[in-house]
């Protein structure tokens, strides 16, 4: 089914390259003397580094020691951390670390943070590794290692958009890292992205690689949140960005589809499903991360989101696993219905978008046969049913005669890629920046003509911030960016947050919740590595006015 040469070959890695990530002054393997290099073997493990965790299946042989594997891979952990503590969800279970997210009171030691970090920093340390020994004396070579930096400077934009201060190495060394600001590391980032924007292909290669509008949409992102990166705002240079990658092929896919039995799949829906590899849907994905059954397994991916969401009284969805841990809030049902009215509705997935008019609301409040009921409000915190599901992703393919045929390539695993980089965020983010340059006409305009014209939402007739915010959550609610949108609305944390209120559940009995402090806007590095790295004293602590170095404490 897929397009791609599978995740295969890899064994060698884990002997070069597996670690424990904490230990930062590994010395470098001699090139000189290093045997067993497999340049396309490792290209392929560093793709693959977006949602598998290791050298072997779901579990067995980790990237990173010391950790849960299956909850350790980017996507997941990137996910989480981006999720958990926004208006969008409730993540039912305690696992390590996950109850001090939700309620935003982690600190150096957090489970979820420490994976989070040593995730990003083996991941930069495999692309350093790749640009140090990679044979770039011919187009696949140079086109190989510009990939290889995207995916870098991809790493890095989360690593700016996380943390305060970062551990900086743009070369394979010895050395312990440098540390360095967001306003330093936006530069480089800048400067890399640029450069990108001409090194990578023109169009991709391949249908799971990138070109040069991932480029151009990913420097739209780091301009579009400038302002919190460095406290100057670049929305001009955020609209040319973002307009050049609407420039480069991709399109909204905006193409339904009804199966046999009556069932409908909206063009928005199919972004998610099990076939958008093939189904029309890929057209929109810039960065499309590879799932499949068989060939590509993990806790980490798209059989992650898929099992979080469900219970098996649920409408089939493809596989078999089920894990019902992450819920909507009432906020998120609250972009799409007046909630106090909500309370009556009973629809599942499929019928929820036509009562809401619009196909984003891929919710769920009742399933014929299914003896539990769905609430909007009060039930416990580990009560699935407290509030609507949100099946958003599925492993059910367009091509299904019906919901119960199951056309996948395993009956556990899902073979949804994830559609990691969409072209509608450039459309959002044009608008914004229009919005933001004082052109809110022009700004409403785009959206009502691209994002909700394919959801089949009423057009807006007004614009504010407010507006604004909301539409990004209806456009990518439950794609692991929540927070950062959150936050450069600056209704996240801070002294505005109260603008974006969602005091429900756990967190109204957060000490920190009301008002909190602006550090909840980005994660403490771990406690281990500060007191590891030499460099974190001379480079952050004797500059910095926060205790901690970035307001967290830790024990020196």
């Amino acid at each position: 089914m897929k397009n791609i040469v599978k995740y295969v070959a890899l064994a060698f890695v884990a002997v070069t390259m597996a670690s424990c990530v904490q230990d930062l002054n590994t010395t470098p393997i001699d090139k000189h003397s290093t045997t067993g290099f497999n340049q396309d073997a490792l290209f392929t493990k560093i793709y693959a580094t977006l949602a598998t965790t290791g050298q072997q299946g779901s579990a067995g042989s980790p990237d990173i020691s010391g950790a849960d594997e299956g909850a350790s891979g980017f996507y997941r952990v990137m996910w989480e951390l981006n999720e958990f503590p926004t208006d969008e969800g409730w993540w039912i279970w305690d696992d390590a670390g996950v109850a001090e997210a939700k309620i935003m009171s982690w600190n150096g030691d957090n489970a979820l943070v420490k994976m989070l970090y040593d995730r990003f920093i083996i991941v930069i340390k495999y692309c350093n590794h790749f640009l140090e020994y990679a044979d770039q004396s011919d187009t696949k070579g140079m086109q190989q290692a510009a990939e290889v930096r995207f995916i870098r400077a991809l790493n890095y934009w989360y690593m700016i958009d996380m943390f305060k201060y970062i551990p900086f190495q743009d070369k394979e060394s010895f050395d312990y890292p440098e540390f360095v600001s967001r306003t330093q590391l936006f530069t480089w980032l800048e400067t890399e992205l640029k450069d990108l924007t001409t090194a990578l292909p023109a169009t991709r290669l391949q249908l799971y690689r990138v070109d040069q509008t991932a480029a151009w949409l990913l420097l739209a992102r780091l301009y579009l949140n400038a302002e919190i990166y460095t406290g100057t705002a670049k929305w001009p240079e955020a609209l040319a960005a973002a307009d050049n990658a609407i420039k480069g092929g991709y399109s909204l896919y905006e193409k339904d589809v009804v199966c046999p039995d009556g069932t409908r799949f909206s063009a928005y829906q199919q972004l998610f499903m099990g076939d958008n590899d093939v189904n029309g849907a890929q057209q929109e994905a810039v960065l499309l991360i590879y799932q499949d059954g068989n060939y590509c397994i993990s806790y980490c991916g798209s059989p992650f989101v898929i099992a979080a969401m469900r219970d098996g009284g649920m409408t089939p969805w493809g596989c078999s696993m089920n894990w019902k841990c992450f819920r909507s809030s009432p906020e998120l049902v609250g972009k799409f219905f007046n909630v106090s009215a909500a309370t009556s509705i009973k629809a599942n997935e499929y019928e929820m978008p036509a009562l809401a008019g619009d196909d984003r609301a891929i919710l769920c409040s009742y399933v014929e046969g299914n003896p539990n009921k769905w609430k909007l409000s009060g039930g416990s915190a580990a009560d699935f049913y407290a509030s609507w599901a949100c099946p958003k992703f599925t492993a059910v393919y367009s091509t299904s005669d019906s919901l119960s045929q199951v056309k996948g390539s395993h009956s556990e695993w899902a073979d949804t890629d994830i559609p990691f980089m969409r072209i509608a965020e450039a459309y959002l983010t044009k608008a914004e920046a229009m919005f933001r340059t004082g052109d809110e006409q022009g700004a409403m305009n785009l959206i009502n003509t691209t994002i909700r014209k394919r959801a089949k939402a009423t057009p807006l007739t007004s614009i504010d911030l407010g507006v604004l915010c909301d539409e990004w959550s209806r456009e990518f609610w439950g794609e692991g960016r929540r927070r950062t949108d959150l936050i450069r609305f600056h209704r996240f944390a801070g002294p505005k947050a109260d603008e974006n209120s969602y005091q429900w559940e756990g967190r109204a009995g957060s000490p920190t919740f009301k008002p909190m402090d602006e550090k909840w806007n980005w994660f403490p590095i771990p406690s281990d590595d500060k007191r590891v790295n030499p460099n974190f004293k001379t480079q952050v602590l004797s500059v910095s006015q926060l205790e901690g170095g970035d307001g967290y404490t830790y024990a020196q």
